[in-house]
């Protein structure tokens, strides 16, 4: 049985040309992109978040994916067809790393796990990367005539030697190619009948040999044996194929993957042709096991690695799949559901068992005792079961009563898993349940530390869905995996919440005591055009400075009056959002979604920060936070540049605009006035002591012209 679950969006591609290539980024978690034209990146996939991205020079281009060698831990690509780059992660630019230009034009590079990886050039001549770059300039010769194609290709390590496979194209033939250490093979490849055309391919190696399969037009998914041993001399090999699963309809183009022995994936236009279609399909007894359309159009490129699908459209979709021993019955739908399989197959031990474990044991038989432990203790130890039952009719008071006896045993193997599968069933019953919502027992769970975004990501949208605040705060401050989108609909929450909500809220405002007072939120707020904090230089002269916006109506001089523009409780709740780890490419579209007043709310909350930490000479805020002047200066940049146009014609707004440009101003004065003295202070430091200066204590006079 196999199925599909687990939907996200990794990413944003430019444009519909599709990407080149997506190869494993060195553990099951990353991986490699390359889009189509300049650009390679790297994912960190659960996370869904860009690791490093690096792109070649304007007018160079491209032309094989990259990969990436575990071997040495390195990202390799090509560009303008003969010039490898070499870099690292920690690499910036790839204008500073390793270049080597070849004699002969590159078609793939194929990389595997614990196998140096193999170049194949375009006329089909192959060699060991660490080979090739000993002597970049050395000749290469030509395998395959000019009008021959190499049309796929594929990487195997068979007792630790690698195999190449490839297959060429040459007028309407096609031909199977294999490369070993000293060893090439080439076999015809018969098409299945006159009128059907071959249009990808799909291959696993099996013992002595590889099973390639073709999709045809027909809608014919075809096999055939490669062999692996020589065939015999004087003759051309020839290579038949036979029917393994035929499509419901013809088809024009398609992808397909192997995912298992028995499991195979396509991706093919549907019926409409309008839409495009995933399906698993099951070889071994010719049914369908789970399907997805999309309702927008792909660029019918498919991937498959750990268990994790990938296919291209406007953004890079990433599906998870499960696949499970074949049996006739689930092959027929007749099994039990396999999210559910899969979920019950984790090893567990009941709640009681936890709270018997805790007490005194009755007294009865030690034969009893050894039959009772076994069961609920396994080969690793004891772990965690979760009866979902009692999670379904239980009352909120049980449920924080389980909960703490689970809480009590966290340090069980399994108790990650364990926990995770309550907060689902305590979600998907306060879904149902309306009125059934046990904040407290989820909160418990959450401070366990054990629970993750990609774990239980229904959690937040149910704190979403009832605005609990306080559960999105202990989310955010736990969950190191939330989405972007995630949080910016948990900042929307926490601006736009009314305060009799957030007083009600049981929030620890222990860290914003020291710079927000009690009663700033009931005070009237006076409008922001007060006296900006002057970095070092008198306030007559920063007046002087005047900014270049003509406003009819001059602006009052104040005292400097920095009043928090939000409560305690508000304020401890927009540090959170400040403390939550992001990526500024995903962020800044969500952020144009908040509107006008709540982006001024948080730009003026973020002001008072600013001023703050000012104030009182500090680069960072008291409290668990631990908020730096950088980030807050960072966030500031982030509102502006994705709502800079509505607040500039808020009226409103213009106030705040205007203190923070003055800022700026004020910062560029006085990096232009450390500028000038730059060049003394740099001498200093090339000054030598005076060999006569004796003692532990001098002072000395420097004059600086």
């Amino acid at each position: 049985m196999a199925a599909l679950y687990g939907e996200l969006t990794l990413c944003g591609l430019q444009g519909f040309g599709g990407v080149q290539g997506l190869e494993a980024g060195g553990d099951g978690d990353r991986v490699l992109l390359t889009e189509a034209e300049r650009t390679v990146t790297l994912y960190k996939v659960s996370d869904q978040r860009p690791l490093g991205s690096w792109a070649v020079r304007q007018g160079q281009r491209v032309t094989c994916p990259a990969v990436y060698n575990t071997g040495t831990g390195e990202c390799v690509v090509v560009h303008d067809d003969k010039v490898i780059r070499i870099w690292k992660d920690d690499d910036v630019s790839l204008e500073k790393v390793f270049k080597a230009t070849l004699s002969a034009e590159v078609c793939r590079i194929h990389s595997l796990p614990d196998a140096e990886p193999l170049v194949l050039f375009r006329r089909g001549a192959v060699r060991p990367l660490d080979a090739l770059l000993t002597d970049p300039h050395q000749e290469v010769e030509n395998v395959l005539s000019q009008e021959e194609i190499v049309k796929w290709s594929k990487m195997f390590v068979e007792d630790g030697q690698p195999i190449l496979m490839f297959i060429t194209e040459k007028v309407s033939d096609f031909y199977v190619n294999i490369w070993k250490p000293n060893v090439s093979l080439r076999y015809k490849l018969m098409v299945f009948t006159e009128d059907s055309r071959i249009l990808n391919f799909t291959a696993s190696l099996k013992k002595y040999a590889v099973s390639l399969l073709i999709l045809c037009s027909t809608g014919h998914v075809c096999q055939s044996l490669v062999p692996l041993v020589q065939p015999n001399e004087g003759a051309e090999a020839v290579l038949s194929m036979s029917s393994l699963l035929l499509l419901p309809e013809p088809v024009d183009c398609g992808a397909l993957t192997l995912l298992d022995d028995t499991h195979l994936a396509t991706l093919t236009p549907s019926a409409t042709k309008q839409k495009d279609r995933l399906c698993i399909w099951n070889t071994s007894f010719q049914t369908l096991q789970d399907s997805k359309e999309f309702s927008q159009k792909t660029t019918l490129q498919l991937w498959d690695y750990h268990s994790t699908l990938y296919i291209p459209c406007k953004t890079l979709q990433v599906l998870r799949y499960t696949c499970e021993p074949s049996s006739l019955a689930s092959a027929l739908g007749k099994a039990s559901d396999p999210h559910k399989s899969a979920l019950e197959t984790v090893p567990i031990v009941s709640w009681d068992a936890l709270t018997r474990s805790k007490t005194t044991p009755a007294k009865h038989s030690k034969k009893a005792s050894r039959s009772k432990r076994s069961q609920e203790c396994g080969d690793g130890g004891c772990q965690l079961q979760i009866p979902l039952s009692d999670i379904k009719s239980a009352s909120e008071s049980q449920i924080s009563s389980l909960v703490r006896k689970a809480i009590s045993s966290q340090d069980l193997p399994d108790f990650q898993i364990a926990a995770g599968k309550m907060v689902q069933g305590v979600v998907d019953r306060c879904r149902s349940d309306p009125k059934f919502y046990p904040q407290n027992a989820l909160i418990e769970l959450l401070k366990t530390t054990k629970l993750s975004y990609s774990l239980c990501p229904d959690l937040m949208a149910v704190g979403l869905e009832k605005s609990d605040v306080r559960l999105l705060q202990h989310c955010l401050c736990r969950f190191i995996d939330v989405p972007e989108m995630v949080m910016c609909s948990c900042l929307k929450i926490f601006l736009s919440v009314s305060d009799d909500a957030l007083r009600s809220a049981t929030l620890d405002t222990t860290s914003t005591e020291s710079y927000i007072e009690a009663d700033e939120a009931e005070k009237p707020k006076e409008p922001l055009a007060a006296t900006i904090v002057q970095n070092g230089f008198s306030p007559g002269s920063a007046e002087e400075d005047n900014c270049d916006v003509q406003t009819s109506d001059k602006v009052p001089q104040k005292a400097e009056n920095n009043a928090c523009p939000v409560s305690r409780q508000r304020a401890v709740l927009l540090n959170t959002i400040l403390s939550t780890a992001y990526s500024e490419t995903y962020l800044l579209p969500h952020l144009k979604d908040l509107t006008s007043d709540q982006v001024l709310l948080f730009l003026n909350y973020l002001h008072f920060l600013y001023k703050t930490c000012v104030q009182q000479i500090t680069l960072s805020l008291p409290g668990q936070e631990d908020l730096s002047i950088t980030q807050v200066i960072d966030w500031m940049n982030l509102l502006l540049d994705a709502n800079f146009t509505i607040l500039v014609l808020m009226p409103k707004a213009k106030p705040l605009l205007r203190k923070l440009q003055k800022c700026v101003r004020q910062q560029m004065k006085l990096y232009s006035e450390l500028n000038k003295i730059e060049g003394s202070l740099s001498e200093l430091q090339s000054l030598q002591k005076p060999c006569g200066s004796l003692g532990r204590y001098s002072i000395e006079v420097l004059e600086l012209y």
